[in-house]
């Protein structure tokens, strides 16, 4: 009889101990899919952030690309005439 106690208060004492253990790892569990959520939310509004960048990106590209561009480039910066202009020098006195 006083093995037969003693079984019974072994196993309460490893099921209470099995439990606490069991309820830890899912505190755990659960930090970690908080965090995981978090990370992944930071992550989503970082590639909105980037697709953004990407489509002026490529419309920065196509407007350079662009020969009207070209031409006002070739004139502001590099001194050149467009096409079909003639280019003409004032006098000197």
């Amino acid at each position: 009889m006083d093995s037969r106690v003693k079984v019974i208060k072994i196993l309460t004492v490893s099921a209470v101990i099995l439990i606490f253990l069991l309820a830890i790892s899912l505190i755990i569990n659960l930090i970690k899919l908080a965090n995981t959520s978090t990370t992944e939310a930071k992550l989503k509004a970082q590639l909105l952030e980037l697709d953004k960048r990407i489509e002026q990106n490529d419309e920065t590209i196509a407007e350079l690309e662009s020969t009207e561009w070209l031409d006002k480039y070739a004139r502001e910066h590099l001194n050149m005439k467009g096409r079909n202009e003639e280019a003409f020098t004032a006098k000197e006195k």
